[in-house]
């Protein structure tokens, strides 16, 4: 996705929303690899951050709705947060009330402004809620459980019909085996990482007794993703994926405890 293509997305994303929500529509924040300039056409997923003044049964309902709109239009999946405007400046236990992906997307958006892709009226991002280390710490331990938790039930519940199926449940879990790096980064670091290239160096220097081939080998994975069309092979890459999400959560929480 080049910028041009970028711009409209963003001015896609804002109008709908706008046009849809109308006032109580506070902020929209891009996040992902789109913010990162790292979207890869057929991988990735649009992800961004929407902030409101009043979170209700009817909004979270219309919300969906437009969602379904856009991913309509477009045929790509979006990875929607949606966040009160109290939880955007002081959230209660963010750690609890704030998954993962929004509470990085308001670490980065103090360190790339530009990220606040709409806004209703002039905000202050010294105001706007960024998490201590403390935080950081926590919900990344705890990101790590909830990510072996959904592999399993992944595993254990759903059954792929097809090839397609099965690329779509292979894509979350790849997805998972770079989050889940991520989020051990940020434990024992407790500095906020984003890059997946990044975070696999600051792994083999944390961690130099575990293999990390098999991060590699999905990066690769990544970029072919297109091409890869055979049962047999998206079946090797699903089984080394899953046992590397079991190993390296354990590993991970074994050295917590130390």
């Amino acid at each position: 996705m080049n910028g041009s293509d970028l711009n409209k997305v963003k001015q896609n994303i804002i109008e709908k929303f706008k046009g849809i929500i109308k006032d109580n529509l506070l902020a929209v924040v891009l996040t992902g690899s789109a913010s990162q300039n790292a979207y890869k056409t057929g991988w990735s997923d649009l992800d961004f951050l929407i902030v409101v003044e009043r979170l209700d049964f009817d909004v979270k309902r219309t919300i969906a709705g437009i969602v379904t709109e856009l991913e309509n239009d477009s045929g790509i999946h979006h990875g929607l947060n949606v966040i009160g405007e109290d939880e955007f400046f002081d959230p209660i236990i963010p750690e609890i009330l704030l998954d993962g992906k929004t509470l990085q997307a308001l670490i980065d958006l103090k360190k790339y402004p530009n990220r606040l892709i709409y806004s209703k009226r002039p905000i202050d991002l010294n105001n706007v809620y960024s998490p201590n280390s403390e935080v950081i710490k926590s919900y990344s331990i705890s990101n790590i459980g909830m990510f072996l938790r959904r592999n399993r039930q992944t595993l254990t519940r759903v059954v792929e019909h097809s090839t397609e199926d099965l690329k779509e449940l292979l894509k979350k879990e790849v997805r998972a085996s770079l989050i889940i790096t991520k989020l051990a980064v940020q434990y024992f670091t407790a500095i906020p990482q984003e890059g997946y290239q990044d975070v696999l160096k600051q792994a083999k220097l944390l961690f130099p007794k575990f293999d990390f081939s098999l991060l590699e080998e999905n990066f690769h994975v990544i970029n072919k993703w297109k091409e890869i069309n055979d049962k047999k092979e998206l079946l090797d890459v699903f089984r080394r994926t899953d046992n590397y999400i079991e190993h390296f959560t354990h590993y991970v929480f074994e050295k917590s405890k130390k």
